[in-house]
């Protein structure tokens, strides 16, 4: 039985949107980088079985975040 991998990406409002599952780890690398080619939003590819996070693309850091706060125009 071949593995199955789900890939997701992590839309601006903070949902999770589910785009394909796949067989085979490395098609779904593939996947991964093909859907995050598509977005600025981060994209991850996930082991069904194990759960486990194989891959992600597009990875936002809590600095990068915090930046583009401070880059905002304050609302009065």
């Amino acid at each position: 039985m071949n593995a199955e991998f789900d890939v997701f990406e992590i839309l601006q409002n903070g949902s999770v949107k589910w785009h394909v599952c796949v067989q085979e780890k490395q098609r779904a690398l593939n996947m991964l980088r093909a859907v995050g080619s598509r977005t600025f939003n981060e994209c991850f590819a996930t082991d069904l079985e194990t759960q486990e996070i194989i891959g992600r693309v597009n990875e936002r850091h809590l600095a990068d975040s915090s930046m583009m706060n401070d880059a905002r125009p304050a609302v009065n």
